[in-house]
């Protein structure tokens, strides 16, 4: 399978993945629970993540059409990642801890045990680092993107989601939840 191909797949099934399962759990199944996944993040905090994953949404689906229109994905492979597939591979692991977060920080507010949080607070983590490896593999390998517009827009918009997960989810997140760990 052609690693365009590939990537698009990936983003499709991963991508349906996570925003279902905020559609899912926050408005049809637990939209009681909207409030409680906030933490302690109250007041400006609210707009500021909201306008920040708006932007971080922005980024990723700009990175993507790069890497889906405008990329050459052979390029991508070397030494190190010998495949076509790194970034789709990447992106997978990206796309899979991203839509663990939430059943398992919602599991975990149910149950009130303590593996739940950290499953959920390690998804974020594996999230950040997945990333943080596509943006290092964007940035490695500049003849896979040969318009040096495109592959700025690229490293920017595979950069915000970076900080944004990073930063807000992965650091603010974590920190002002504030529930503590029972089991």
């Amino acid at each position: 399978m052609s690693a365009t191909i590939t990537f698009l797949i990936v983003n499709i099934v991963g991508g349906s993945a996570v925003l279902g399962g905020y559609l899912i759990c926050l408005y049809l199944l637990l939209p009681d629970q909207r409030e409680t996944l906030w933490g302690s993040v109250q007041g400006l905090w609210k707009p500021v993540f909201v306008v920040s994953m708006l932007i971080a949404a922005a980024g990723y689906l700009a990175f993507s059409y790069v890497i889906l229109f405008k990329s050459n994905p052979m390029e991508f492979s070397s030494r190190f990642l010998d495949t076509k597939h790194a970034v789709s591979i990447i992106c997978m692991i990206f796309l899979i801890s991203a839509a663990t977060w939430m059943p398992a920080t919602i599991t975990y507010l149910k149950t009130s045990n303590s593996i739940w949080w950290i499953i959920g607070v390690t998804s974020l983590w594996i999230t950040v680092i997945s990333l943080f490896a596509a943006t290092t593999v964007v940035m490695a390998f500049p003849l896979a993107i040969p318009s040096a517009f495109y592959r700025m827009l690229a490293i920017s918009g595979i950069s915000y989601i970076t900080f944004h997960c990073l930063v807000f989810d992965a650091i603010i997140w974590v920190s002002r939840f504030h529930i503590p760990l029972r089991n």
